[in-house]
């Protein structure tokens, strides 16, 4: 858990400081720093709420169906949004509609939420294999930080994100 809470705030440390240094109007940093500070803050009240609890990491089917529909999510949307040319939107929510239809509920999240990594660019996700590399490692993400952010707003963006950088390093280390 604590790799996890590390692991979130580090990427919204990242974006703030991405958004920092493109921006031109520093009041829209401004804010978004003081927003950043009382997210980072109500995380680790949050946090601290979850230390008591004994939670392991279990791996059984409902892990393996995780894995297996955030693979499908972000290898799909991938290919509706590049190979077929559909564009970004229209493959998240093609995805999106149809994990709502075919699948429960909490399964149908995790396909959308996984479906955001396959909205990547080109530059971003060069390729199907990349794009199934990143859906194993959001499966990932979303297995071991489940209890992170239970209640609190934000976390199919956030996971997405660090998803998509942990993606993105692998491929230039490996490149």
């Amino acid at each position: 858990m604590l790799l996890g809470l590390m692991a979130f705030i580090a990427t919204g440390g990242g974006l703030i400081i991405s958004t920092a240094a493109n921006e031109e109007n520093f009041y829209k940093t401004e804010i978004l720093i003081i927003f950043g500070c009382f997210f980072a803050i109500s995380l680790v009240d949050h946090f601290k709420n979850l230390i008591g609890r004994d939670d392991k990491i279990e791996v059984n089917k409902k892990s393996l169906y995780v894995l297996i529909c955030s693979f499908i999510g972000v290898t799909l949307t991938w290919f509706i949004n590049h190979e077929m040319g559909y564009g970004a939107v229209i493959a998240n929510g093609l995805v999106g509609v149809m994990a709502a239809i075919f699948l429960p509920n909490d399964l149908a999240g995790i396909t959308y939420t996984s479906s955001f990594v396959g909205m990547s660019s080109l530059a971003v996700i060069p390729s199907m294999g990349a794009a199934a590399l990143g859906g194993l490692i959001v499966g990932l993400i979303l297995l071991t930080t489940v209890e992170i952010y239970a209640g609190i707003g934000g976390k199919g963006g956030t996971t997405a994100a660090l998803s998509t950088i942990i993606t993105k390093t692998i491929i230039r280390i490996f490149s």
